[in-house]
């Protein structure tokens, strides 16, 4: 499907407001890593809303006031992706649209706007920084530059050839599907639905980083002279060979959990160090430290997703990633309601809801693509 630039944009203000969904997050990751232009957009827009001057104006704004000045900008068209009821959802995106212009990067001419291409997102792929597009969902071998792209049986793995490649990649794993990655140190990364990773083809000789949006979990090859960093939007996590799982669909669920060895997570100025069975959470205020059931943690890499006291706004979010199906809810305080179970990625959706009616008592329909809960 087709999408333009007015529609990124609106994701961008979304992701930066911590309103936008794990499926429109993924998307908004896609262009930021695709296009020169969105990646220039989304730095400027994080630059100014860090600054000074935007916490000010933000502090003294009123949202009414703010939308109407946000539609007048927009020229609003009915069926818009401005709407007001999309803008609704937080206040917050409706202020960001007046701290910052709204001149769009590609807008620089008086040519007609191209459109973005979205690949709908139903395939694992990998897309390099230079442009160029790997479909992922059949085992083949692919040559890139110097690299030799190996897949088979959702895995991927690759000989960099160049030992001085400076080569990134991103691989992009869509809904409903997960997929493993061996880097070249090494490493083993399971992903898991709506998530992507970015990394380099060849690691440099000081760290190993990569940029990690959604979950996955890490077996880290252990070298003590090389550290191995995942960074998320939320927090970093800082290790040298160990075994952990890392959640960044969300701020508010961000949790990077050991299994076994020792990492560091850091947010900000604040690093805080994790034993085995510990995992690290953001808190009101800063990083905290909670124990963690291996169970509930790690049970999507067997396809399951177990449960405990969860709330429903929760678990409907892992029915959005594996089933690809879209969440509303007839009453908003049934969100808040807690349960108990689990979910199996290997059955029918419709099998799935009727087992969650069954043995937790919750109410849902299923029609047209919309599970409404009730």
């Amino acid at each position: 499907m087709e999408y333009n630039e007015e529609y990124i944009q609106g994701l961008l203000f979304e992701k930066i407001a911590g309103t936008i969904s794990e499926q429109d997050n993924l998307v908004a990751e896609h262009a930021i890593a695709s296009h020169a232009e969105v990646r220039k957009f989304w730095e400027v827009l994080k630059a100014k809303m860090g600054s000074p001057k935007a916490a000010a104006f933000l502090s003294g704004l009123n949202p009414d006031q703010a939308w109407e000045k946000t539609s007048e900008s927009l020229h609003q068209q009915p069926g818009s992706f401005f709407s007001r009821n999309r803008w609704a959802l937080s206040g917050i995106a409706a202020m960001l649209a007046i701290t910052l212009p709204l001149a769009w990067y590609f807008n620089s001419t008086n040519q007609t706007q191209t459109s973005l291409q979205n690949q709908a997102f139903k395939e694992v792929y990998l897309k390099t920084d230079q442009g160029k597009a790997v479909d992922l969902s059949n085992n083949k071998q692919i040559k890139l530059g110097q690299t030799q792209i190996n897949t088979k049986q959702k895995e991927l793995s690759y000989n960099a050839g160049n030992a001085d490649s400076q080569e990134w990649a991103t691989l992009f794993v869509p809904v409903t599907k997960d997929y493993k990655i061996k880097l070249s140190d090494g490493t083993t990364v399971w992903m898991n639905a709506a998530s992507s990773l970015r990394f380099p083809f060849q690691f440099g000789k000081q760290t190993r980083e990569v940029y990690l949006t959604g979950e996955a979990y890490f077996e880290v090859a252990k070298n003590p002279q090389q550290e191995f960093i995942v960074h998320t939007s939320y927090a970093d996590v800082h290790v040298h060979g160990t075994s952990f799982n890392v959640n960044a669909y969300t701020a508010q669920n961000f949790t990077a959990a050991l299994v076994e060895g020792a990492v560091s997570a850091k947010k900000d100025n604040q690093v805080i160090k994790l034993k085995p069975g510990e995992e690290a959470v953001i808190g009101k205020e800063h990083l905290e430290v909670k124990t963690f059931d291996a169970q509930e943690v790690l049970s999507w890499r067997n396809g399951t997703y177990s449960f405990h006291n969860q709330p429903l706004s929760q678990i409907s979010q892992v029915l959005n990633r594996w089933f690809d199906v879209k969440i509303a809810w007839q009453t908003p305080a049934v969100s808040q309601q807690t349960f108990t179970g689990e979910i199996d990625k290997n059955l029918p959706l419709d099998v799935v809801i009727s087992n969650l009616k069954l043995t937790s008592g919750m109410q849902a329909e299923l029609k047209n693509g919309i599970l409404t809960f009730r």
